[in-house]
C-alpha cells in the first residue's frame, strides 16, 4: 500500500528540482555568454581607441599618444593589458609589467577571441590584425574578468537560494493543496462508518466525481448483498410456511396409526416443525437485512426486544448497556445471535430475563454478552455438556437447545467464546466474548 499523497509529493519535488537544475544551468550559461560579450564590446571600443592613438614618428616607428589612453592601461596589474606589434616593434601597456605575452599571428582584417588563466587572473582576450600606414598591425589586448566571474558565482548562489526557497512555497502550496483536495477522501472512512453504523447512504454530491463510480460501486454491492440475503430469508421463510400445511396433514395421519406405529413419526415430525419454527423466528428477529453495517445498539436492542415481547408477552425483558455503544460486527449477526439468545431464555424463563451488554479491555479487548434467565436451568451434566464444544447442541441438550448451534457457529466466525453456567437469577446464564476485529 502506498501514499497517493506522497506519490504526488515525492514527484513533484522530482520534477521541480531537475526543472530549476536545469534553469539554473542555461542561466549560468546566458550569463557568462552575456559577461564575455559585454567585456568583448568593451574592449573592441578600447582596440578602437588604441588604434586611432597610434601613430607613425618620422624615423618610422611608432608610438601611442598616451594622453587618449585610458588611467587603467598606466597602472600596475590593472587587470586590463595590450600588445601592439608592427613588425618588429611591440608596443606594451605599463600594465603589463612584467608578463610575457604570446601575440597571436594574424592576417589583415582577422580577429580572435580566446580566454587563457593567468595566475589568479582570468584573462578574455581579443586579438584584431589591421592594415594601418601599409603596415601590419596586431593588436592584442585583454582583461581580467575573475571579479565578473565572482559576482556571477555570487549571483548564482542567490539564485539557487531562491530557487530553494521556491520550491520550498511550491511544495508547500502542493501539500494545502492536496491537503484541501484530499479532505473529502479522508471523511470517507467516518461516511463509510455511518453507513455501517447508522445505515445512511453516501450523498454522491459530496464526493469527488473521480471516486464517485467507485462509491456507486461499493452502494450497488451492498444492495445486491443486502437484496441476496433478504430474498433467501424470504425463501426460507416461505418454504417454512409452505411446509405447515403438509405436516398437519402428516400429523393427521399418524393420529390414524396404531400407537406403536404413531411414535416413531411423531418424533420426526417434531423435530421437522422445531426446524421450521426456527427458521420463522430468524426472520422475525433479524427483519430487513442490512449487510456490512455495524450493530448500534440503542437503534438495534430495542426493535429487537420489542419482537420478543410479542412473541412471550408473559416475560418481562430487562436490558443493561452503555448509552452510544456501536459494537463493530455484522448487524444481522449480532442480531440472529442476540435474538437466538433472548428466545431461548424467553422460553425458559419464568418471567425475568437479562441481557447485559459491555466493551472490555481486561483481560482481553473486546465486547460481553450475558443472557440470563429465571427459569429452572439445567443440571451439572447437562451443562458440561453444553460447554463441551465438541457437542452439537440442539441434538444433545433439551430444552435450552434451540438455536444455541447457531450461536456458536456465529461466535466462532468471529473467533469469539460461548460459555454457560448458572444464572443469579436461578436460571441460566450464556456469556459470549467477541474480541474486537482487527
Amino acid at each position: 500500500m502506498y501514499s497517493l499523497k506522497g506519490y504526488l509529493t515525492r514527484n513533484l519535488l522530482i520534477t521541480l528540482t531537475f526543472a530549476m537544475m536545469v534553469l539554473l544551468y542555461f542561466l549560468y550559461q546566458g550569463i557568462q555568454v552575456l559577461t564575455q560579450d559585454f567585456v568583448a564590446s568593451r574592449l573592441q571600443h578600447d582596440a578602437d581607441s588604441l588604434i586611432s592613438a597610434l601613430k607613425q614618428n618620422p624615423e618610422n616607428t611608432w608610438s601611442l599618444t598616451s594622453d587618449r589612453l585610458p588611467n587603467v592601461y598606466h597602472r600596475v596589474n590593472s587587470g586590463h593589458y595590450f600588445a601592439i606589434q608592427i613588425g618588429t616593434q611591440t608596443l606594451r601597456s605599463r600594465s603589463l609589467f612584467d608578463h610575457d605575452v604570446n601575440i597571436p599571428t594574424l592576417k589583415a582584417g582577422e580577429q580572435q577571441q580566446a580566454t587563457q588563466f593567468v595566475g589568479k587572473e582570468h584573462w578574455l582576450i581579443f586579438s584584431q590584425a589591421i592594415i594601418k600606414n601599409d603596415q601590419l598591425v596586431i593588436l592584442w589586448i585583454t582583461e581580467d574578468i575573475s571579479s565578473l566571474e565572482e559576482t556571477q558565482v555570487h549571483f548564482l548562489a542567490f539564485a539557487s537560494a531562491a530557487v530553494l526557497f521556491t520550491i520550498g512555497m511550491l511544495l508547500l502550496a502542493q501539500y494545502q493543496l492536496l491537503k484541501r483536495g484530499f479532505k473529502p477522501l479522508e471523511q470517507m472512512p467516518e461516511v463509510i462508518r455511518q453507513m455501517r453504523t447508522q445505515g445512511q447512504e453516501i450523498n454522491p454530491a459530496k464526493v469527488p466525481s473521480e471516486i464517485s463510480p467507485l462509491i456507486e460501486e461499493i452502494d450497488r454491492l451492498v444492495n445486491q448483498l443486502g437484496q441476496r440475503v433478504q430474498r433467501s430469508r424470504n425463501a426460507l421463510g416461505n418454504l417454512a410456511h409452505e411446509m405447515k400445511r403438509p405436516l398437519q396433514g402428516l400429523q393427521s395421519y399418524l393420529e390414524s396409526l396404531p400407537p406403536e406405529q404413531r411414535a416413531e413419526g411423531s418424533k420426526v415430525l417434531s423435530n421437522l416443525h422445531h426446524i421450521i419454527e426456527r427458521e420463522l423466528k430468524r426472520t422475525k428477529i433479524v427483519g430487513l437485512s442490512t449487510p456490512g453495517r455495524y450493530t448500534v445498539i440503542d437503534d438495534d436492542l430495542a426493535p429487537l426486544i420489542q419482537v420478543m415481547l410479542r412473541i412471550y408477552p408473559e416475560q418481562m425483558i430487562q436490558s443493561h448497556y452503555d448509552s452510544g455503544l456501536v459494537m463493530p460486527f455484522d448487524r444481522d449477526d449480532l442480531l440472529e445471535l442476540l435474538g437466538n439468545l433472548l428466545d431461548n431464555a424467553c422460553k425458559h424463563a419464568v418471567k425475568n430475563i437479562e441481557i447485559r451488554i459491555r466493551q472490555q479491555s481486561e483481560p482481553a479487548a473486546g465486547y460481553l454478552i450475558e443472557v440470563s434467565d429465571d427459569g429452572e436451568g439445567v443440571s451439572e451434566a447437562a451443562l458440561s455438556m453444553i460447554i463441551d464444544r465438541g457437542v452439537k447442541l440442539d441434538e444433545n441438550i433439551q430444552g435450552h437447545g434451540l438455536g444455541l448451534s447457531i450461536c456458536k457457529d456465529i461466535v466462532d466466525s468471529y473467533q469469539g467464546k460461548l460459555n454457560f453456567s448458572h444464572a443469579k437469577l436461578g436460571g441460566l446464564t450464556a456469556s459470549i466474548f467477541l474480541p474486537i476485529p482487527n
